[in-house]
């Protein structure tokens, strides 16, 4: 994992949002986009930490110039209804950063307003194609987003492809199985008989 920004507790506290950047590595321990099929740099995945204290207040959200900048009328409407109004704002404000830093809206990074998330019928955001987490401490809402559409997925492979990869064990009669149990238990005799022999010429 490599961080793009520093960033500590007492950033945080001062309302400076952290970008951490994560970069896959390869098997072989390397880290660039073509060493590892299917995931280039960090595009796709997204994180954003923001101070929940850092957001403006206002008398009524639906006329403030910040958030009718950066959320919807609907975002609107649904923060306003939550019994922690700034928490959920900071809270979708750190979504909508973090779907821009995965990519799924890399084009509108000053336009958040022109991102809109959604709910499904248990709450969960929503943002097409992407899959979002939102949480809080109270003091510091987090979110994460991964971007379905960011990662190049590799080419499906046969359902029989992963047995024919699979070597074959080599299989022998029944008959020359028992031929070589019985060779090695008369080893097994031959090496007691001639160390019952050692340990007896010993005692003499």
């Amino acid at each position: 994992m490599t961080n793009q920004a520093r960033f500590t507790i007492a950033s945080l506290l001062e309302g400076k949002s952290a970008l951490v950047q994560i970069s896959p590595v390869a098997a072989d321990g390397s880290t660039p986009g073509s060493a590892c099929p299917g995931f280039h740099g960090s595009k796709g995945l997204g994180l954003e930490i923001e101070n929940i204290a850092a957001l403006p207040d206002a008398e009524d959200y639906a006329l403030h110039k910040f958030h009718r900048a950066n959320f919807t009328p609907s975002e609107i409407a649904y923060c306003i209804q939550q019994p922690a109004v700034k928490t959920a704002f900071q809270g979708l404000l750190a979504a909508k950063r973090a779907i821009v830093k995965s990519g799924a809206a890399s084009d509108a990074p000053d336009r958040l307003g022109s991102i809109e998330i959604g709910f499904d019928s248990e709450g969960r955001p929503t943002y097409p194609g992407c899959l979002l987490s939102i949480s809080d401490t109270g003091t510091i809402a987090a979110a994460v987003c991964l971007w379905l559409g960011g990662l190049d997925w590799p080419a499906a492979q046969p359902a029989g492809g992963a047995e024919a990869a699979r070597p074959k064990m080599m299989t022998f009669p029944l008959k020359s199985r028992i031929l070589a149990f019985l060779v090695m238990l008369s080893l097994l005799l031959l090496f007691a008989l001639g160390l019952w022999k050692i340990i007896e010429f010993m005692r003499h």
